[in-house]
């Protein structure tokens, strides 16, 4: 492939990622378009993820190695500024997630037939050792997302909606508009961040297909081990956001944000943490939901270790 025909930019931040990095690579490797580029920025890594990437030899991909961990949006700011000149549009990818054949076709598609939308994703299916779930449910459903400040709005009180490891967007848009993946927060909230910001600036459509494919068997330990890290950061971007846009974010919003995120939380807390949280934000909110979801866990616990007749 001609080097002046590259159109878009993959984006592939990695992290010692050698256990799943073969398959997200053959996935993005054999999309039935091919006018792309492949970057790689290995950050920090100790595994064999390099000689992977390597063992392609694929002149499409394009591999910079940074010794001392640059995090993830710094990682992922350097790729974008590597970029080919004539690339248009920058496509997101993660080292543990597979992507279907026509993902950057479908999602060209559709920023070629309507320039004004800036950004594009899609559905993802949730891959564990015991199910298969799709997220988001609005684009299971079929419908899409709203715009501008009400989808600014959406995204800060239900969390993130639009699935990141599959977002394709307008190089121009993320050039002009001056944006940046920001870490704030560490390596939580990058795409979070990034995506209520866009949201302000330009249109985000939603595909209503399966665009990728999330395997998480392989860093259970890792998710499970991180997860309150990532609360906390959660409820500190909720207080940023609160206080920077004040004129979009009421004190409903932020607590009906607050409100979501504690739902979120409520699940990965200790048995007895759930039993009395669940109460508490009962008497908060006066929300059904939270006891309706202690008799939920109280009849799972039953079914555990109360044997079948």
């Amino acid at each position: 492939m001609p080097n002046d025909s590259v159109i878009i930019s993959i984006l592939l931040p990695v992290y010692n990622g050698d256990a799943t990095l073969q398959a997200t690579l053959e996935s993005l490797l054999t999309q039935s378009y091919n006018h792309f580029e492949v970057l790689i920025g290995i950050d920090g890594s100790t595994d064999g993820s390099k000689a992977i990437a390597e063992a392609f030899k694929d002149t499409r991909i394009k591999i910079f190695e940074h010794p001392e961990n640059l995090g993830l949006a710094n990682n992922i700011n350097f790729l974008i500024a590597q970029a080919h000149p004539n690339s248009q549009f920058f496509a997101m990818a993660e080292q543990d997630d597979v992507y279907v054949t026509e993902r950057l076709q479908w999602q060209l598609e559709v920023l070629q037939q309507q320039p004004e939308i800036g950004v594009v994703s899609g559905i993802a299916e949730f891959v564990s050792a015991h199910n298969r779930v799709k997220f988001p449910g609005l684009l299971v459903r079929g419908q899409q997302f709203s715009q501008g400040e009400a989808l600014f709005r959406f995204l800060y009180t239900h969390q993130l909606k639009v699935v990141n490891t599959c977002m394709m967007f307008r190089r121009e848009v993320h050039e002009q508009c001056n944006l940046q993946f920001r870490a704030t927060y560490g390596n939580f909230n990058v795409d979070w961040a990034y995506v209520l910001r866009f949201a302000l600036v330009s249109k985000v459509y939603g595909l209503s297909k399966v665009l990728v494919q999330m395997n998480r068997r392989h860093d259970q330990a890792s998710v499970t081990q991180n997860k309150w890290a990532q609360f906390k950061a959660s409820r500190q971007l909720l207080k940023d956001f609160r206080d920077e846009f004040s004129n979009l974010i009421t004190k409903h919003d932020y607590k009906a944000a607050l409100k979501m995120h504690r739902k979120i939380e409520l699940g990965h807390r200790s048995k007895l943490g759930i039993v009395v949280y669940s109460l508490y934000y009962f008497l908060l909110y006066f929300d059904v939901y939270f006891l309706k979801y202690l008799a939920y866990r109280f009849q799972k616990h039953l079914k555990i270790y109360i044997p079948k007749k």
